[in-house]
């Protein structure tokens, strides 16, 4: 299927593109943790890299769920809905400090979009396969 927007309602266009923003901002920190760990003497290279290297590989499958959200693949809501509660944890924990509470509020914010994107009747619809497409293997 072809990622052309003729047969997606606008909510699967909003999840990508809660997706894609997610994604973004998760490839930004990690250039931003190397450039720490690269800037300074960090006390726990191998700690300080290992971070990073999950800071990237949860870019990399952010944007992969975005791009299979575009391709209307049935999965997707799942991986959505878990990782919007997992960042929901960490605006929890954002909201609890004194330094970045404003983060913390627009984690809320970007998650709540998320999920309600994800959990949207119209996103059901579209991202819901029959089992005559899933034995005909498309």
């Amino acid at each position: 299927m072809s990622l052309g927007t003729a047969k997606r309602p606008v909510t699967v266009n909003v999840l990508a593109a809660v997706l894609s923003f997610e994604a973004a901002i998760l490839a930004a920190v990690t250039v931003f943790l190397v450039a720490e760990t690269a800037a300074q003497e960090a006390e726990f290279l191998a700690s300080s890299l290992a971070l990073a290297g999950l800071a990237l590989l949860g870019a990399v499958l952010l944007a992969l769920v975005a791009v299979s959200t575009l391709r209307l693949r049935s999965w997707v809501r799942g991986a959505t809905i878990t990782w919007q509660i997992m960042q929901l944890a960490v605006a929890w924990v954002f909201l609890q400090g004194d330094i970045a509470v404003w983060a913390g509020w627009a984690l809320v914010a970007v998650s709540l979009i998320g999920l309600v994107a994800a959990v949207h009747p119209a996103t059901g619809r579209a991202l819901h396969r029959d089992d005559d497409e899933v034995e005909a293997g498309r």
